[in-house]
């Protein structure tokens, strides 16, 4: 199969290379955390599932403030088989950053890795007229939980309906809005299509030189334009 929308790659991964159980891992409490493909590849229609029972429509910002980890590639990959826009937000910005970035990308929902985060923003969520939700991967201090949005999927689960909107994405739609860190001034949203995204990890493919036996870590933060091609 082709890969024009980035969530393809999920099916193509699942086509092209054999079963192992650490496509994606990350740690938790000391302990590797793994997840095969169809294990992947099911979190992340849960999660497009959520979505639609929350109504989310296409070209709807949803943005992620976290460190890497496996369920920042679950939503990644859920926002994108939905239509939405991912905001990936680095974790370790200021607060006047996020309050700027959340309103100028008109922001719908928040995904956050627990308490620490969340309280940063947590004052000035109230200043984001366009704010509808906010969830947490680790913490249910004063946020919903990302199980709860799973479950929102499974008592919602529509494959057809997903189906459907998945079919009406073009390689030409966006996928994701990147901020500059605000070096030079105020932050830029830089705007990337599915096939801007693709075209540049097609150019560098051919480079590393290992096999699907081969293992990555992800160093670079995911909301970085680089890791985010990278991986």
């Amino acid at each position: 199969m082709e890969v024009t929308r980035i969530f393809d790659l999920l099916p193509y991964y699942e086509q092209k290379f054999k079963p192992k159980d650490d496509v994606i891992a990350s740690k938790e409490n000391g302990q590797w955390v793994k997840y095969s493909i169809r294990q992947y590849r099911e979190m992340a229609d849960l999660i497009s599932y959520g979505f639609l029972a929350l109504g989310v429509k296409k070209g709807d910002t949803i943005a992620q403030i976290s460190p890497n980890r496996a369920e920042w590639n679950f939503v990644d990959m859920a926002i994108q088989q939905v239509g939405a826009i991912h905001v990936p937000i680095y974790p370790t910005i200021s607060e006047s950053d996020y309050n700027y970035i959340l309103n100028h990308a008109e922001v719908k929902y928040v995904f956050v890795s627990g308490n620490e985060l969340l309280r940063k923003i947590k004052h000035i969520l109230p200043e984001v007229p366009s704010l509808q939700g906010v969830f947490t991967y680790k913490d249910t201090e004063d946020a919903r939980h990302l199980s709860e949005l799973i479950e929102m999927g499974r008592t919602f689960a529509d494959k057809h309906l997903l189906e459907e909107i998945k079919a009406d994405i073009r390689s030409e739609d966006l996928a994701t809005v990147i901020y500059t860190s605000g070096t030079t001034g105020t932050q830029k949203g830089v705007m990337l299509t599915h096939a801007n995204i693709i075209s540049n990890f097609l150019g560098v493919s051919y480079i590393p030189p290992f096999g699907e036996e081969g293992r990555a870590v992800s160093y670079l933060p995911l909301c970085h334009v680089y890791e985010r091609m990278l991986n």
